[in-house]
């Protein structure tokens, strides 16, 4: 399975130039290799949904092993915006799951709904218009609170 990262388009250049990240990648990947997880897709934050401060409320990941790398995830509402860029049944198995976890805050999600930064393609503002539509429902069946 791989695992997608999200970086701050401000940070892209100085990323991209520094040698040490690129071997963080490489061990990360030998660390998370055990679990079954591959390191592979890199995203600017601006080519992905999220919500304009994002980076404020991520949750830091505890991985043992990885003394010089600190990884974090976006929080449950913006990672769900994240899985609404196409109309995908995986996508909306994840989203499903993310709904029932205690983190989750219908509230927040209505909130981030609403604040979500779409990158400006046709395809990607499509699939959030559905997903959106399909998530309202999903919210109403589980009763999430």
């Amino acid at each position: 399975m791989d695992v997608d990262a999200i970086l701050p388009a401000g940070d892209i250049l100085a990323i991209d130039a520094n040698e040490d990240f690129w071997q963080a990648q490489a061990k990360t990947n030998e660390t998370l290799d055990s679990a079954g997880l591959y390191f592979t897709h890199l995203f600017e934050d601006r080519q992905v949904i999220l919500t304009s401060d994002w980076l404020k409320k991520v949750v830091i990941l505890e991985i043992s092993g990885l003394k010089h790398l600190r990884l974090w995830r976006p929080s449950t509402e913006d990672l769900i915006l994240t899985k609404m860029m196409r109309i995908d049944p995986q996508d909306r198995e994840d989203i499903e799951f993310l709904l029932r976890q205690k983190d989750c805050s219908v509230a927040v999600l209505h909130e981030s709904l609403d604040q979500a930064q779409i990158p400006p393609v046709t395809e990607i503002e499509d699939a959030f218009v559905a997903n959106r539509e399909w998530l309202l429902t999903c919210i109403e069946k589980i009763g999430n609170n």
